[in-house]
């Protein structure tokens, strides 16, 4: 920190009486002492020191002014103490955003951590809203790809798939369908994220194809809308490791599996790779190590 060293070498003149036994004590040259006393005297606009061809004592001023410069130099070395021991010890709180989505699809994922580290706590924000990560200070986010800000460090985790669900009163009720524009017919539960709707994407015959749906709900909250799938509400397009279950236990169907594509990239994203904290490093090397148990939760286990 600025000054620090200068207000380390007044002390020591202080101490001793002499700059050359100063210059001894920090192992420095005494010209090297007398420049900073000048320097923190040129900047304070005071003399410290009353210096004679014989002698060398505090001036009015420097009595003063020295029980202060003590108090700073331990206050800032009980500061590099603290920035020390928290870089070389994972101690603290890690504030993470996410869709609610992924945070409860990698809950056991985040107790497993919490477990391994109980001097590190987790604040969880689950807002839909992309996080302004800098600026709202979170430490980590997890993004669903494609992702714009390329000033972040993304880190790849795994594919989030998604499914097309029913349950069997709805299908029932319908024509069998040949192709994905027969789905428009349907009663649809949309998703939005901060009033931007998703397409529903399809692959037939080799090619993509993106329907906008005419909705019979919207709704802000996945969890939401699997509850009113399961009520026959509409057909929904829901990430498949949230409605696994449901679909293992036939409380609602998937739907033509070989129309939907591939699904979207999840990543681990942060702003700092040059100063991370020591708990940041051990969540960072975690979430890698666990790259492939992440896949498993978001497909919910199932093939």
């Amino acid at each position: 920190m600025k000054y620090t060293n200068e207000l380390i070498a007044f002390i020591e003149v202080a101490r001793l009486g002499s700059f050359a036994e100063a210059a001894r004590s920090l192992n420095l040259p005494t010209t090297t002492i007398s420049r900073k006393i000048q320097l923190l005297e040129t900047e304070l606009d005071v003399r410290l020191f009353n210096r004679t061809t014989r002698s060398l004592s505090l001036s009015e001023v420097g009595e003063r002014l020295l029980p202060r410069a003590r108090s700073v130099i331990d206050t800032v070395s009980e500061l590099k103490e603290e920035a020390t021991f928290h870089k070389a010890n994972p101690v603290g709180t890690l504030n993470i955003s996410a869709p609610a989505t992924i945070f409860y699809l990698l809950s056991p994922l985040f107790s497993e951590f919490l477990t391994k580290f109980p001097s590190i706590n987790l604040e969880f924000d689950s807002s839909s809203r992309t996080k302004d990560l800098t600026a709202e200070r979170a430490d980590f986010a997890l993004r669903l790809g494609p992702l714009n800000d390329s000033s972040l460090i993304a880190l790849p985790l795994s594919r989030l798939d998604y499914a097309l669900v029913a349950c069997k009163q709805l299908v029932d009720s319908f024509p069998a369908t040949k192709k994905p524009t027969d789905f428009l017919k349907w009663p649809c539960i949309i998703n939005h994220n901060d009033g931007l709707i998703l397409p529903w994407r399809f692959t037939f015959e080799g090619e993509h194809i993106d329907l906008d749906m005419k909705h019979t709900l919207m709704c802000d909250d996945m969890f939401i809308s699997v509850q009113m799938a399961l009520q026959g509400a509409g057909i929904a397009y829901l990430p498949r490791g949230l409605v696994h279950q449901d679909i293992d236990q036939g409380r609602l169907l998937n739907l033509h599996r070989n129309w939907i594509p591939s699904g979207r990239d999840l990543y681990l994203v942060y702003t700092d790779k040059q100063h991370l904290s020591s708990k940041s490093k051990e969540f960072i090397r975690f979430i890698k190590n666990k790259r492939r148990d992440i896949g498993a939760l978001l497909r919910g286990h199932s093939e």
